[in-house]
């Protein structure tokens, strides 16, 4: 029994020397010829957004044993790209290539630093240029859309219109895919019984083969508590000959809104202003008027009008 627990503590005692030994020459520093591919983003009208370097960027630097182990893992597995956003400007046409463009790695030297920091100490870059094919694409501006799933408490209800931003982001892919997308739109956004304003940064679904200027936008809506009202309007003619005359059965409408509950002073029937248009309704081929309004104050949420459309006798 002695000779077996002291080969087993002598087993423990070397595993564990293993152990201590490893983590040492892993954290170690080590010199190393460093390769990475990169892939930059560069707004350049007409052609697609990001491009992955035909070529590695090489480097030499120095970094710990555990750093290492992960950087071979990550050429194994073609994972090891460096990420730049570049100007324009630095991206020069490549002769006797097609849609050849190259950059001096030079550019990247500050940026590098700064990405690799507290993993690698780049010493010197030997890569002197990097090659990228930026092929050209069919680009369109087009509008987000909020994709929402909320309900309000009771008398609760958006103020204002919901704001983006961006509101709009341009697309870019082949011209017959792109040219039938009209809107992009975004993951969707939740609330139950919402009665305090919602903002937050929503994703922009992806769409394959398509590349887009950004992959989120900033929503704001504001909520808040409203009281409803309702008004009688006198509803006039407007544009009417003077050999001519409009009566409108009724001549008076209901109008029923919402409004932003504390509000100063309330809004009274002068502050509305509703009319029939006397061309529109000698044309009705319903014998029709139908009733608009053109002085809507601030404020006023949901209105709706009762009846939207009047009998109308015309006497030339």
């Amino acid at each position: 029994m002695r000779w077996g627990g002291d080969i087993l503590v002598i087993v423990v005692s070397l595993l564990l020397a293993m152990v201590v030994w490893g983590v040492m020459k892993l954290s170690a520093t080590y010199h190393y010829l460093f390769h990475f591919h990169v892939e930059v983003s560069s707004p350049m009208e007409g052609r697609v957004f990001n491009t992955v370097s035909e070529d590695l960027l090489t480097f030499r630097g120095s970094s710990s044993g555990f750093y290492l182990l992960r950087h071979k893992y990550s050429v194994r597995n073609k994972d090891n790209v460096l990420h730049f956003r570049v100007n324009p400007s630095v991206l020069k046409p490549l002769e006797g290539m097609r849609d050849g463009f190259f950059l001096h790695s030079s550019v990247l030297n500050e940026r590098l630093g700064e990405m690799l920091e507290g993993s690698v100490v780049v010493e010197d870059i030997l890569s002197d240029t990097l090659v990228f094919t930026i092929p050209k694409t069919f680009q369109k501006l087009v509008p987000v859309c909020l994709r929402t799933d909320v309900s309000y408490a009771s008398e609760y209800m958006p103020l204002e219109k919901v704001s983006l931003k961006p509101d709009s982001i341009l697309i870019m892919g082949e011209e017959g895919l792109v040219s039938g997308i009209d809107s992009v739109f975004t993951e969707k956004v939740y609330g139950r019984s919402v009665s305090r304003s919602l903002q937050g940064v929503a994703r922009i679904e992806q769409i394959p083969g398509v590349e887009m200027s950004s992959g989120e936008t900033v929503y704001s809506l504001r909520i808040g508590r409203y009281v409803e009202r309702s008004l009688d309007l006198d509803v006039e003619v407007r544009n009417m000959p003077a050999s001519s005359r409009m009566t409108l059965i009724p001549s008076v409408v209901k109008i029923t809104f919402r409004e932003e509950y504390g509000r100063k002073t309330h809004l009274q029937s002068n502050d509305f202003s509703a009319y029939v248009d006397f061309g529109q309704a000698l044309e009705a081929e319903s014998g029709k008027a139908r009733v608009q309004l053109d002085k809507l104050p601030a404020g006023v949420l949901n209105l709706t009008v009762e009846p939207l459309f009047l009998d109308r006798i015309i006497v030339e």
